[in-house]
């Protein structure tokens, strides 16, 4: 126990004395109102805190969200786009050429010339450029008013024939059989076509392909003997 003797209770006139003293220093103890007011302002200022302090939270929340949203955005490769370009297709065939020269006398394919018998000017191809339609190893031609008196049948070796423009099928070029000579080569001879010696015919129809473009040069006569004359230029049935 404390040896000291109990404070010593102040009177009326000392309290009043020293409540004089603190109102002059401007620490006067608060009235009750006051300090319940105090009290109330200070829990406003906690509740203020407390919500700075939770709206900073979730703005660093967002924040941080956001930046790896973006990191994880930027590492994840975008997904491949489908091409829709279309698949290249191969280039069309070039179209054969060939090139017969009524005047000249030659026939020009894959860049090799050769000698030809061109048709009689009474019986023009009448064509400056034709397709090839077909080929045949032998091609039996119809019966003429020459062929009529004799008892052999005309068959042509190593035949090309074109579609005219009357939608017939003609003989274009064909080769000579080697038992008639070669003497018709270099001149006009065959009635409505083209021959060739037997080696370059055979040649020829090997290389040349349906399809092929023949451009006809030279001069042809205005007008022609009826086919039963002109029996190269008569249309190739299915017969052959």
């Amino acid at each position: 126990m404390s040896d000291q003797p109990p404070p010593h209770p102040l009177t009326e006139a000392e309290l009043s004395a020293r409540l004089r003293d603190l109102a002059a220093q401007g620490a006067a103890p608060a009235t009750g109102a006051q300090a319940r007011s105090r009290a109330q302002r200070r829990r406003r200022g906690q509740r203020v805190v407390l919500c700075s302090g939770a709206l900073a939270a979730v703005a660093l929340t967002a924040v941080t969200s956001a930046a790896l949203g973006s990191a994880t955005g930027a590492a994840v490769p975008p997904a491949a786009s489908v091409s829709h370009t279309p698949a290249p297709t191969p280039s069309p065939v070039p179209v054969q050429r060939v090139t017969i020269d009524l005047d000249a006398h030659t026939l020009t394919i894959r860049g090799r010339k050769f000698p030809i018998s061109g048709a009689q000017e009474n019986c023009p191809i009448g064509e400056s450029a034709v397709t090839v339609t077909a080929k045949y190893p032998t091609l039996t031609m119809p019966p003429n008013k020459y062929s009529k008196l004799t008892k052999s049948v005309d068959v042509r070796q190593w035949v090309v024939t074109f579609t005219d423009r009357r939608h017939h099928e003609r003989l274009l070029m064909w080769a000579l059989d080697p038992s008639a000579g070669l003497n018709s080569i270099g001149h006009n001879a065959p009635p409505g076509s083209i021959a060739l010696a037997p080696e370059a015919g055979k040649w020829v129809y090997d290389a040349i392909r349906p399809g092929a473009r023949v451009e006809i040069k030279g001069r042809q006569a205005a007008s022609a003997d009826p086919d039963s004359v002109c029996y190269d230029r008569r249309p190739v049935t299915g017969d052959h």
